[in-house]
């Protein structure tokens, strides 16, 4: 049978999917049986469909070579590039060099689909997928407005020069990542100031991401108390005055209802680790309100440089729900809502709406980690969600496992388990109960006894003196445990002599708590005492390194929570240990990600635990250490995250399967990498 030119022109549409599609491409065309018309077919409208993404007239300068060719679109189909066009080009528009831009398609110009909340949903966006994908890439590069990852400032080269339009933004020169780390460097030893060096850190973060976390890796233990303890806490004092930039995401009670559109505004979809704060503790520095976002900000900050989590997994959130600080509430640059701190059922329904919406946006293998709650607020919210969310308490657990580790340690000096020796805790707050809660069930693991036996041997000093039965009634749940028969005491010397412990724990924020007479007491009663100042920042340290060293006669095992410098006593050298929590989340935080694991266990925390313990080396010991250098973090890291993961494995909370060979190379394999990228 024999057709007409009209005939076959008009076979060439077909209404497909409600809407006029192209003729067939060439693999459907050997399929395509010419002389049948297919079913419903009709000519197409006299006009030209609607044309989604660029307009006509900019597709046809682009054509004629009027306009740039970087007016290019990434949406899956274009319309053809001729004024007048009456059909869409079955064709995948590419980047440049043959290349899709970087980043997620967030359009889909020919099926008119756009991304909401996650998904691509139907509906053509109102500017069109151009507008977005050429204002992505000009603000990438060179100076990136939203994430710095693509940024590699003077070490673009010239082929990537020409290839981005940077000729002439950038100086001539090309430098190499070593080069530009070893400049930024000498800035930062430059600035004098503590705070100076903590802004100018935090700036170089949002412009040059890569060369931040470079810097950070090459130089942990200078920069550490830089970017964390002890100098954060001066920057959440002071964060109101020198904020610039939102580095995380802010969710008020004014947000109640609509937490989850909140969450879904933050310009990162796949998050594997948040860290989240309402700023009721900050440190030792009480409440800081809404400013003390510093502290999830640096968390995460060691989460990718100590821990290799990948930045764009990493999600800040402070929880506002005003402050009681009036110093704050008085101040003009105060940032957070300016009132009093909610507390009851407003607060406790804004955290359950919070949870479920990170629940719902990120699924449930996302590892939500508390920092920095208040006490009655931090056990609760513990206990409530652990069973139902991958929820993490750093301050409970992260320090219980980082002093664990360092008593089980420090026995190797001592001798005996830790069944042989007694441990007494000034501070009952969650690190103090945290870190007795961890002993107790490593020491009923070792000795095959109930957790209430193992508790026996510990002991807990509060603002009231020791924890004793007689005290029950008027002491928090948490204590009750600790309770143990005995005398009332009313002060840390007198505990002392009277319950004679191996280590004495400070984790109270009371400065210089720990006196020349208690210092000596502990060296009276043991050979060589553990004595361990955990609270932050330094102006709240129980006691100095210098303090405990002399004190002792230079037969202290000593830790710290805030950096010392090295003390030399009797013409030898002690190095002090620092009990940093920056030992243990990063590489437990990355163990859960590799693992998929979906909750987290005390088994878990255990296994962190004995994995730092297992670093320290006969080297370090003839140090003094109890801990082994920060230099070696990265590996220290991967080293815990693969205890973690195993862990995981053998309790089935593991969700990546199979479960991979050697776990320490897979966790390094899976580390984010600073180097930078080539690009064509």
């Amino acid at each position: 049978m024999e057709h007409s030119e009209r005939q076959k022109k008009e076979c060439a549409y077909e209404r497909r999917g409600g809407r006029w599609r192209s003729p067939p491409t060439k693999r459907r065309r050997r399929h395509h049986v010419f002389g049948v018309p297919p079913r419903r077919c009709t000519p197409p409208p006299p006009r030209a469909p609607f044309m989604r993404g660029l307009q006509r007239r900019s597709l046809a300068r682009i054509s004629s070579g009027e306009a740039p060719s970087r007016w290019w679109c990434s949406s899956r189909r274009i319309v053809g590039a001729k004024i007048g066009a009456v059909r869409y080009h079955g064709r995948t528009t590419r980047g440049r060099r043959g290349r899709p831009l970087g980043g997620r398609r967030d359009h889909d110009g020919g099926r008119g689909r756009r991304r909401r909340g996650g998904r691509l949903r139907r509906g053509p966006c109102h500017r069109g997928p151009a507008h977005h994908s050429v204002g992505r890439l000009r603000r990438e590069w060179p100076f990136p407005a939203e994430g710095s990852g693509h940024n590699k400032g003077l070490s673009f080269t010239e082929k990537e020069r020409d290839a981005h339009y940077l000729r002439g933004l950038l100086p001539p020169a090309v430098l190499p990542q070593e080069l530009q780390e070893k400049r930024l460097l000498q800035n930062v030893r430059d600035l004098k100031d503590p705070l100076q060096r903590y802004m100018f850190l935090m700036d170089l973060q949002e412009r040059n991401e890569r060369l931040f976390y470079k810097l950070m890796i090459d130089n942990v233990e200078e920069l550490l108390p830089v970017v964390y303890t002890p100098t954060v806490g001066e920057a959440c004092q002071k964060y109101g005055s020198i904020f610039r930039r939102s580095q995380g995401l802010y969710i008020s009670l004014k947000d109640r209802g609509r937490v989850l559109e909140v969450l879904r505004n933050w310009r990162e979809k796949s998050i594997q680790v948040i860290v989240v704060t309402d700023g009721e503790r900050i440190l030792g520095l009480g409440d800081l309100g809404c400013q003390g976002m510093g502290i999830p900000v640096g968390k995460l900050a060691l989460y990718t440089a100590l821990g290799g989590v990948r930045p764009s997994a990493c999600l800040p959130i402070t929880i506002d729900v005003g402050t009681n600080n009036e110093e704050l509430l008085n101040d003009e640059f105060y940032i957070g809502l300016r009132q009093k701190r909610a507390t009851g059922q407003e607060y406790a329904e804004l955290l359950d709406e919070f949870m479920a919406a990170v629940k719902q946006n990120y699924g449930q293998k996302v590892l939500v980690q508390f920092e920095d709650f208040a006490n009655h607020n931090a056990f609760t919210l513990l206990e409530k969600y652990r069973p139902t969310h991958l929820a993490f308490n750093d301050d409970i657990q992260g320090t219980a496992a980082v002093v664990l580790a360092g008593l089980i340690a420090g026995l190797k000096f001592v001798g005996g388990t830790l069944a042989d020796h007694t441990f007494l805790f000034f501070g009952a707050g969650e690190a103090g109960t945290g870190i007795a809660e961890l002993v107790a069930l490593e020491i009923s693991m070792q000795s095959k006894v109930s957790q209430e036996d193992a508790r026996k041997n510990i002991w807990l000093v509060d603002s009231k003196g020791l924890i004793v039965s007689s005290r029950k009634d008027s002491i928090q749940p948490f204590k009750k445990l600790y309770a143990h028969e005995h005398e009332p005491v009313k002060d840390l010397l007198s505990a002392i002599k009277d319950i004679k412990p191996t280590a004495l724990i400070g984790s109270a924020g009371v400065g210089q708590s720990f006196t020349k007479e208690v210092i000596e007491a502990m060296s009276s009663i043991n050979k060589r005492p553990i004595i361990l100042a955990l609270s932050n920042p330094t102006s709240r340290s129980e006691c100095t390194a210098e303090q405990a060293y002399s004190w002792s006669q230079g037969r202290a095992i000593f830790g710290s929570g805030s950096p010392f410098d090295p003390v030399k006593y009797n013409e030898k050298l002690f190095v002090p240990a620092q009990a940093n929590n920056a030992y243990i989340f990063p590489g437990f935080g990355l163990g859960v990600v590799i693992s998929g694991a979906i909750r987290v266990k005390d088994d878990m925390v255990l296994a962190a635990a004995e994995g730092l313990a297992e670093q320290v080396s006969s080297e370090h010991f003839d140090k003094g250490l109890i801990y082994p250098p920060f230099s070696s973090i990265r590996k220290i890291s991967a080293n815990i995250a693969a205890r973690v993961a195993a862990k995981a494995y053998d309790l089935g909370l593991a969700s990546h399967l199979p479960r991979p060979r050697d776990l320490v190379k897979y966790a390094e394999s899976c580390m984010y990498s600073p180097i930078y990228r080539s690009y064509r």
